[in-house]
């Protein structure tokens, strides 16, 4: 058993919060950590990408106490709070008892955070980090293939991902690669002149003129969907937290298998 203060001071071992504050500080806009605290006796915990209702019934059904998404489970202020419509979800945690952490930002560039484990995913060694937010920890990273076909890529990824949604423009062999998590196209055109020798971009939620950027530039693009991209990284952070708890408390994990 954990209280909330040791159980979130567990989390920050392989997040800190102080990278969302770095972020902030960087421009970015977060809410990370306890969001909401219903009790300090923590036994059985779910880990999900996002707060939804389906969680919350999955967390009950399982005896869960405690629920910890990537996602912020709260991100913009809330004027009201409904049974229905955006904030369903955060109610009826509310309502059931639980407590509810979100490791958001920090997560995404900490070390073996999301970042790290999509470009890990995609087989890239020798990667160095492109954006450095605090020390060698940051957003972006630069690694090297053995020289392949874009389809060969893509067939690799759909496998270690578990989806068929990824999809690519381009047709260039694939020997060095740039991968950003989430919502990183735009981060990727930013740093257009750091790609120099970059043959491929992979991210997601790409706008269509940034795309247009990336192409015209002469890169091959890899669409992997947002949800598919970050689930990865965070079974893996579930895997790793779970080894600490070493039965002070139990984990299960839920995955949204619509975005897969």
């Amino acid at each position: 058993m954990y209280s909330s203060k040791e159980f979130l001071s567990l989390l920050e071992e392989f997040a800190p919060l102080s990278l969302s504050r770095k972020m902030i500080e960087k421009g970015s806009y977060d809410n990370s950590g306890l969001l909401v605290k219903n009790h300090d006796n923590i036994q059985k915990i779910a880990f999900t990408l996002d707060l939804t209702v389906d969680v919350v019934l999955m967390a009950e059904s399982n005896g869960c106490d405690t629920i910890v998404t990537h996602h912020p489970a709260i991100y913009s202020p809330i004027s009201s709070l409904d049974f229905e419509g955006d904030t369903a979800a955060i109610t009826l945690a509310v309502k059931k008892g639980f407590n509810v952490y979100s490791m958001h930002l920090n997560l995404d560039i900490a070390e073996n955070g999301i970042d790290q484990c999509l470009s890990n995913g995609l087989g890239l060694r020798n990667t160095r980090v492109i954006e450095r937010v605090d020390g060698d920890l940051g957003y972006g990273r630069i690694g090297q293939l053995n020289s392949q076909k874009i389809e060969e890529f893509v067939k690799k990824v759909e496998l270690e991902f578990g989806s068929d949604k990824i999809i690519f423009y381009g047709n260039n062999e694939v020997k060095c690669v740039a991968s950003f998590c989430g919502a990183g196209a735009s981060s990727a055109v930013g740093v257009l002149n750091e790609l120099d020798g970059v043959d491929t971009v992979v991210t997601s939620d790409i706008a269509h003129h940034n795309l247009l950027s990336l192409v015209n530039a002469g890169k091959n693009v890899v669409i992997i969907p947002h949800y598919v991209a970050e689930n990865y990284g965070f079974n893996k952070f579930y895997q790793s937290v779970c080894q600490k708890l070493c039965g002070g408390a139990k984990g299960y994990y839920f995955t949204d298998k619509r975005f897969m």
